[in-house]
């Protein structure tokens, strides 16, 4: 069986190193899915109790989505697209079901294939419209034109004119910790919106209290010399990962400002896409990123598989 272990602080090289060297196995088809990113896997290690496992130069991810502890098994990353499925298939064939989760689209008909189809539970190979995540082209942010990018524009536009002094700053081990005091203010006046968002500030602080050893990217956004909001994300391949965007909801065009500088700071000509993942099924969130003209929603998988013939999977199914 695969040796799954606790993702810590103290993986986060190994991790890091694995990245690097198999750049060109991962995140390289048609998908672009932010729970396949280095960041995403180490800010959300805890929130998610996320394992990990390396075998054959792949690695296995694993992680609790739901409230009920169900461990479920995420694509494996690595050179070895068949055999890895294989790998992992051995792994749950042993311990009698489980759940696949975070399947990318284009991968779904060789994880069937893999896994057999008569080892799928029936009518659990399924995406959620809430969990897919939104692709955008990069220079649709930094440069918006065009009608469909009228109002990102005027947004943007109108913050500039109500705030010309305003700047913005590179987040850095320098400037982390007033950005952190910001952030702790700032969720203190805004309510709740979902039910991640005590898990998002968790880990977005502790992103924030370990700069270096995340390796990610931001920005701050100042107006009168005071912190109006925040952007952190990271380059991976040819796409930019934004996971958190936090802003003044009073200062219109605050959001837009963030996005466009955030990634004119990134002047690798060879990334040419932002994933800005997923709504929730919040319908406000939804339309706000419709608004930004994504180019496509990535989708992503789950299934529930049982070997074991007496394993009862009533309410296994997890969907992230």
């Amino acid at each position: 069986m695969l040796d799954f272990r606790k993702i810590k602080k103290a993986d986060f090289e190994k991790l890091d190193a694995f990245y690097e060297a198999q750049k060109e196995y991962i995140l390289t088809g048609a998908h672009r899915i932010c729970d396949y990113a280095p960041g995403t896997v180490k800010m959300w290690c805890a929130a998610y109790d996320m394992e990990y496992a390396f075998f054959h130069d792949n690695l296995y991810l694993s992680a609790v989505f739901n409230e009920e502890g169900t461990r479920s098994y995420l694509y494996p990353l690595g050179p070895n697209k068949k055999d890895a499925l294989g790998w992992l298939r051995e792994h749950v064939e042993k311990i009698g079901f489980g759940t696949l989760s975070v399947i990318p689209q284009e991968c779904a008909a060789l994880v069937e294939d893999v896994f057999n189809t008569e080892h799928i539970v029936k009518d659990t190979l399924r995406a959620d419209r809430d969990w897919a995540d939104y692709i955008y082209l990069k220079k649709d942010f930094e440069n918006p034109a065009g009608r469909k990018h009228h109002k990102q524009k005027n947004l943007i536009n109108r913050f500039v004119r109500e705030n010309p002094d305003y700047a913005c700053e590179a987040i850095s081990e320098e400037n982390a910790e007033e950005v952190l005091r910001y952030y702790r203010e700032y969720a203190l006046e805004n309510p709740y919106t979902s039910g991640i968002d005590d898990a998002e500030f968790a880990a977005a602080c502790d992103v924030l209290m370990n700069w270096s050893l995340y390796k990610m990217q931001g920005i701050l956004l100042r107006a009168a010399g005071e912190i109006c909001g925040f952007t952190i994300g990271e380059v991976y391949g040819d796409t930019v990962y934004v996971h958190v965007e936090k802003a003044e909801k009073e200062k219109d065009g605050a959001f837009q400002v963030l996005s466009r500088d955030f990634l004119r700071k990134i002047h690798d000509p060879a990334v040419l896409y932002v994933n800005r993942e997923e709504d929730m099924g919040l319908e406000g969130l939804r339309r706000s990123k419709l608004a930004y003209g994504p180019i496509r929603l990535d989708y992503k998988y789950t299934m529930d598989v049982v070997f074991a013939k007496n394993a009862d999977l009533s309410g296994e199914c997890v969907f992230l």
